[in-house]
């Protein structure tokens, strides 16, 4: 019995140490989240001109907060340097090639998270060649779950990672970036315990839509879920005790 015992003690210390990380999909929002759009943004203070009638370059002087409170941490170094760019993709100007991946070319290329109507994306590629580049964001206290629809050139691997108010990397996620024929099926998410302040999106060239954030504290792991784990270590122990 105690050979079967301390496997199934250690297994449910890795299940429960294992609860403050979970990849989430919209359906695990609850109704309290805030989104963000990206829409509306127009040439002005901190938001720079590109050169094309339809991108724009929020935060070109220093750090810029969206209207729902979410800020894209800058200075941003321009669209030909590796920085952000918000790409309307229903106004006239340059369409967005992300090869086999498809194109975006119009306001119905863009998802429209939680039904709001969207033409534009926050987006950014590499012209560099650094290897892969970051939208980064923070906000003004924590949040517990967070994040976005994505979906950028064939080939891209889109990373998530998720900081505490100390800076500290929680966890992060990968998806392979959807098309655009998929984007509105896309997303890429996690919830924490601990609080989350900061997001950094990685990959080389992608975009985001719908930005999606509940500060509702969570528990640390629903009952129904523990449960389900539980079984599942009691019958590996079982399994190996054969």
């Amino acid at each position: 019995m105690r050979s079967l015992l301390a496997p199934l003690l250690a297994a449910a210390a890795l299940l429960a140490g294992s609860a403050g990380a979970v990849p989430i999909t919209p359906a695990d929002f609850g109704g309290t989240q805030s989104v963000e759009n990206f829409e509306g943004i127009a040439i002005g203070p901190n938001v720079a001109g590109s050169g094309f009638g339809n991108i724009v370059l929020p935060g070109s002087a220093g750090s810029y907060t969206f209207a729902s409170g979410v800020t894209l941490l800058g200075p941003n170094p321009g669209l030909f340097a590796n920085g952000a760019f918000l790409h309307n993709a229903g106004a006239a100007g340059p369409a967005n090639g992300w090869g086999t991946n498809g194109t975006v070319n119009s306001a119905a290329s863009v998802p429209d998270p939680w039904g709001l109507a969207s033409s534009t994306y926050l987006g950014v590629f590499d012209s560099l060649g650094a290897g892969s580049v970051v939208l980064d964001l923070s906000f003004a206290s924590d949040v517990h779950q967070v994040g976005a629809w994505v979906a950028g050139m064939a080939g891209t691997q889109i990373t998530l990672e998720v900081y505490d108010a100390s800076n500290v990397l929680l966890e992060s996620t990968t998806l392979p970036a959807p098309s655009v024929a998929a984007w509105g099926t896309g997303f890429l998410g996690l919830e924490r315990t601990e609080g989350i302040r900061r997001v950094v999106f990685r990959g080389s060239d992608f975009g985001i839509d719908g930005l999606t954030f509940d500060a509702t504290p969570l528990t640390p792991l629903p009952e129904a879920r523990l449960g389900a784990l539980m079984l599942i270590a009691i019958a590996y122990v079982i399994w190996r005790g054969r």
